[in-house]
């Protein structure tokens, strides 16, 4: 069977790159006129969040004493995500993304928010977006190619920027999901998508496609290759626009709130696979999405199962084990503009992760490095725009885990584990922030 997917794979990757050339092969009599005529654009793009936090309810694990230990409420100010970069056109089809990031910094491990280990005094900053971007076909949207270090298309919020999310913080599945199919919070993998926007202005009924292959994770020799066994990834997702259509050209970013300018519903469908690597078996996504836009309301959501398989030997018999979870969100919006052309946007967000909760199936998860337990987050707020790229939020952020047969010291979601103090419990958060893209 894992030879047979390989083989998929290929022909995958030969069709792909077959259609791609063939498409650009009619235009082989203009290349070199279209490389002699540059059109370079360059804008550059800086975002910042900032957030207080106050803090109350947050539990560290004890291991001598087996219970957990109310720690003490706290108020925290955070640098909460930096965005900095360039993009632009370098040619008349093609375009660049190239941005940086600083995240977390000042943040308190022990607050109720999500997000790694504090990023210190001096911050780190890390490589956020690099991809160059080909409309292969000229004056259509039908087909780009996008390379280079990007999120796999795959799921409404994991690829939605952070800054454009409408609640305080994303909705946190997107991590289970980021994290379950390269193996990191941030999301991003080297690799080549395939995209198209199919739109006619006359049809009620239009849609957009990704198909994506990525670079495994890479966890031999000391981070520097996927080991002995290779598998890429590959994701696919295919999206109906009912009515408006999210966007009039094709782009791999996307938005949630659109201020009363749209009108439709997006219906998406994704997939991903990977085969058997050193780390499993196989590992699998399936599941949708939807974003309704009617005016000022805003409706959006998600639904993923996770799926991991691995040979086990149990009973001296080789058998083969998989564990399931299931993540997602649903989130409500409101936005109303005010006499000074300002906008008021009450908000409403369900999360959760909903894994193995049963003995036999949290070992399988651990066995599997996968997730297991559930967890639900509930976001009730308010945002406050002077206009789309300048937002203060007030926010109150709800959470609940439950660790099933593990109990207490469980570490196997996010409720339950905080890198860099291990075993907690989180705590409830008020939050006030301030989002401003420049």
């Amino acid at each position: 069977m894992n030879y047979l997917m390989r083989y998929y794979q290929l022909v995958l990757l030969s069709f792909l790159l077959f259609f791609t050339l063939s498409l650009s092969g009619q235009e082989t009599s203009k290349l070199n006129e279209w490389l002699r005529t540059k059109k370079i654009a360059l804008e550059p793009t800086v975002g910042v969040q900032l957030w207080s936090s106050y803090t109350f309810g947050t539990a560290v694990y004890n291991a001598e004493q087996q219970r957990y230990e109310q720690v003490d409420n706290r108020l925290n100010f955070q640098l909460r995500r930096t965005r900095f970069g360039f993009k632009g056109t370098a040619y008349e089809r093609l375009k660049y993304n190239l941005l940086f990031s600083a995240d977390a910094v000042g943040r308190d491990v022990l607050a109720g928010t999500e997000g790694g280990a504090n990023n210190g005094g001096s911050p780190r900053l890390g490589l956020w977006n690099a991809y160059l971007q080909w409309q292969v076909i000229p004056n259509s949207d039908k087909l780009d190619v996008v390379f280079g270090y990007q999120v796999p298309q795959i799921g409404r919020e994991s690829i939605t920027a952070a800054l454009r999310s409408t609640s305080m913080e994303k909705a946190w599945s997107q991590n289970y999901l980021r994290r379950h199919l390269v193996g990191s919070g941030p999301g991003r993998a080297v690799g080549v998508n395939l995209g198209g926007l199919m739109l006619k202005e006359e049809r009620a009924i239009n849609w957009s496609y990704d198909i994506g292959i990525f670079n495994p994770r890479q966890i031999a020799f000391a981070g520097t290759s996927a080991g002995q066994q290779y598998a890429p990834l590959v994701t696919a997702r295919a999206v109906a626009y009912i009515g408006d259509s999210e966007t009039q050209h094709y782009s791999t970013g996307h938005k949630v709130n659109y201020f009363g300018q749209r009108h439709g519903l997006s219906l998406g469908i994704a997939a991903a696979h990977q085969g058997e690597t050193e780390l499993y078996q196989r590992n699998e996504v399936v599941g949708g999405d939807f974003l309704f836009n009617w005016g000022a309301w805003s409706i959006d959501g998600e639904w993923h199962q996770l799926r991991r398989e691995d040979w086990m030997v149990i009973d001296n018999s080789t058998t083969s084990v998989r564990a399931n979870a299931n993540t997602g969100y649903l989130r409500l919006s409101y936005t109303h503009e005010t006499a000074k052309s300002h906008f008021i946007e009450p908000l409403l967000m369900f999360v959760f992760l909903d894994g193995a909760m049963d003995e036999a199936g949290q070992a399988k998860a651990a066995a599997l490095q996968t997730f297991a337990g559930q967890e639900q987050i509930w976001d009730i707020g308010i945002n406050y725009y002077l206009n789309p790229d300048l937002k203060f939020s007030l926010h109150y952020t709800h959470r609940l885990g439950d660790a099933g047969a593990a109990g207490d010291g469980a570490v196997f979601n996010n409720y339950f584990f905080q890198s860099g103090v291990g075993a907690i419990q989180r705590g409830d958060w008020l939050g006030l922030g301030l989002v401003a893209i420049l």
